[in-house]
């Protein structure tokens, strides 16, 4: 990548990203609430997020532009771990931060997709510090499966394979730049959006407001899947995302101290469940058969 000169900001950057469905909606809404400037142009709430992405679809239009010249697919889902950015993405990338720029009060940006171009972003905003929230596996697979996306209904293995790939990226950054990184563990901060702030301004030096305590609503979030076989799926069947996923709050600034209880027989039983409820499903709805 030739004449990627570095670019300066008046005002501090806070660049958010992390695996889709874990939260970073979530997050950045209280970032703003507390004053962080995410931009004028956010991606319109829809069925998926019913209270709004918060998310800038200038980086959005940016980074699937990225990904499809390069013959991925601009939603990114990708298990590439190598992502080398075309030189003349560089000036549009300049343009796009002069245009993004707050003079007035820190900065920043939403989009998972960043998670993919974190060494590209660094290199042009070197002072720029980062926010990386991530979410058990089996919870953002939960996420996506009832989000109904097409290609995890036909390939249900790439969901966990894909959040592997955000995360490991997520982690190799952080291992070489925690200076100016903070990595959170969702279910650390949702009932406590306070703490986050605390640790952006004690990490980064970034100060905000107190937070909008009413952005969080209970019900759009489903936290409680550890009680459930999911887990016990991903150690026993993906032991190396597993293991991943123990990477991440071992060195977790902020992590999630609930223990995961994989006791055999509550899994056993939790299995009939979802056997006997499956064929309650499908007694109720006839169209959904299997043979």
């Amino acid at each position: 990548m030739e004449n990627q000169t570095c670019l300066a900001s008046k005002q501090q950057i806070l660049i958010i990203t992390g695996m889709h469905r874990s939260g970073t909606s979530l997050v950045t809404a209280w970032l703003q609430s507390a004053g962080l400037d995410i931009g004028e142009n956010l991606l319109e709430a829809n069925y998926s997020n019913a209270k709004g992405f918060f998310e800038n679809t200038d980086f959005l239009a940016f980074h699937r532009r990225i990904l499809s010249s390069i013959g991925l697919e601009p939603t990114g889902w990708t298990l590439q771990d190598k992502i080398a950015v075309p030189d003349e993405y560089i000036d549009q990338a300049k343009q796009l931060i002069k245009d993004n720029t707050s003079e007035t009060k820190a900065w920043g940006w939403k989009e998972p997709r960043t998670s993919l171009f974190l060494d590209f972003w660094s290199k042009l905003l070197p002072d720029a510090k980062f926010l990386f929230i991530y979410r058990a596996p089996w919870e953002v697979v939960d996420s996506l499966y009832r989000r109904g996306d097409k290609l995890f209904s036909k390939s249900p293995e790439l969901a966990v394979e894909i959040w592997a790939n955000y995360n490991q990226h997520i982690l190799d950054f952080y291992s070489q730049n925690s200076e100016k990184c903070l990595l959170i563990n969702l279910n650390s901060i949702i009932h406590n959006p306070h703490i986050l702030l605390k640790n952006i301004e004690k990490k980064l030096g970034i100060v905000l407001n107190l937070p909008d305590g009413q952005v969080y609503d209970s019900s759009l979030l489903k936290t409680q899947i550890a009680a459930s076989v999911h887990p016990y799926i991903i150690q026993e069947f993906f032991p190396k995302v597993f293991n991943l996923y123990n990477q991440l709050n071992a060195m977790a600034d902020l992590t999630n101290n609930d223990l995961v209880n994989l006791d055999p027989q509550l899994i056993a039983n939790q299995f009939l469940r979802d056997w006997i409820d499956l064929r309650h499903l499908q007694r109720n709805h006839p169209k959904i058969t299997t043979k």
